[in-house]
C-alpha cells in the first residue's frame, strides 16, 4: 500500500483543512489596564447605591425654590419710594420747590417707614427652624457619598445594601423634616441626629473601616472580638435603627395637621 505521505495526490497542512467543521480556539482574555478596571468597579459601585445624595438632597434645597415672595407692605413701600424718587427728579427738572421739597419728605417719611417695618419684622421673628437648605451641606454630602462609594467598591453586597437603605432613610428624613419645620419643636430635635449622621457618624464610621487593610477586614478579629467589616455592619445597623426611630417620630408629627383638621371638621358637624 503506497504511503499517502509519500504521494503526490495528497495533501498535508499543520492546522484544521475545513475551518467550518473544526473545533474553534477560545479567544484569548482582553486585558485592561489596573486604572481602567478601577474606573469600572467605581462605576458599578454607584450604580448598586444609585444617584448619590448630593445631586438628591441639594436639588431640592435650591435657595430660589424656598425663596418667599415680597409681602404686600413691601411693594408699597417700594411703590412709594419710587414715586417720591420721580417726584425729586420732577422738582429739579422743574425748578419748583415745591414739589422739590414735598416729594423728599415723602421720600423720607417712606425711609423711615422701610426701618421701621424691617425692626418689627426682626424683633418678631420666630427661631430659626432646619429644612433642606440647612441639612443638605454640600460638602458633608459630597464627603458621604465618596465615602459611601469607595466602601461600596470594596465591600460586599451585604455592606452595599446597609449603605442604600442609609440613603433612602436620610432622603425621607429630609423631606419630612423640610415638610415639618414650619411647626418647629420636634422637627428640629429630629434634625441635629439627621444633620450629624451626614456629617460625622456614617462616614466616620466608614473611614475607619478603610483604614483596616481590605484583606483583614473580615477575617481579622479586632482586641480578640469581631472583625472590621463586623463593627462596620453593627454600627450602620446602630444608625439606621436611630434614623427609622426618628422617621416615625415626624411621621407622627407632621400628621398633627391633619388630625387637628379631623377635630374642627368634627366641631362643626357637631355644631359647635
Amino acid at each position: 500500500m503506497n504511503d499517502p505521505k509519500k504521494s503526490k495526490n495528497y495533501a498535508f497542512a499543520k492546522g484544521p483543512v475545513n475551518r467550518r467543521t473544526s473545533a474553534a480556539k477560545p479567544e484569548p482574555k482582553a486585558v485592561f489596564a489596573p486604572a481602567v478596571l478601577q474606573r469600572v468597579s467605581m462605576a458599578h459601585a454607584k450604580r448598586r447605591l444609585g444617584t448619590p445624595l448630593s445631586q438628591r438632597l441639594t436639588a431640592s434645597a435650591d435657595p430660589v425654590a424656598h425663596r418667599q415672595p415680597p409681602s404686600a407692605i413691601a411693594i408699597v413701600q417700594a411703590a412709594g419710594a419710587t414715586i417720591c424718587a420721580l417726584g425729586v427728579g420732577l422738582g429739579v427738572i422743574q425748578g419748583s420747590t415745591v414739589v422739590l421739597v414735598s416729594s423728599g419728605l415723602a421720600l423720607g417719611v417712606v425711609g423711615i417707614w422701610v426701618v421701621i417695618s424691617r425692626r418689627m419684622m426682626r424683633g418678631g421673628a420666630a427661631q430659626p427652624r432646619f429644612t433642606t437648605a440647612d441639612l443638605a451641606d454640600p460638602e458633608a454630602l459630597a464627603r458621604l457619598d465618596a465615602a459611601m462609594e469607595k466602601m461600596a467598591q470594596q465591600g460586599a453586597q451585604t455592606t452595599i445594601e446597609s449603605l442604600a437603605r442609609l440613603k433612602e432613610s436620610i432622603v425621607r428624613c429630609t423631606a419630612l423634616v423640610d415638610a415639618t419645620a414650619a411647626d418647629g419643636g420636634l422637627a428640629s430635635e429630629e434634625s441635629l441626629y439627621l444633620r450629624e449622621a451626614v456629617r460625622r457618624y456614617i462616614p466616620d464610621s466608614i473611614n475607619s473601616c478603610l483604614q483596616v487593610p481590605q484583606k483583614d477586614r473580615a477575617s481579622l478579629a479586632i482586641d480578640g472580638g469581631k472583625p472590621a467589616l463586623d463593627l462596620l455592619h453593627d454600627q450602620l445597623q446602630m444608625i439606621q435603627l436611630q434614623l427609622d426611630t426618628r422617621e416615625a417620630r415626624l411621621i407622627q408629627f407632621a400628621a398633627e395637621a391633619l388630625l387637628r383638621q379631623q377635630r374642627f371638621l368634627a366641631s362643626k358637624s357637631n355644631g359647635h
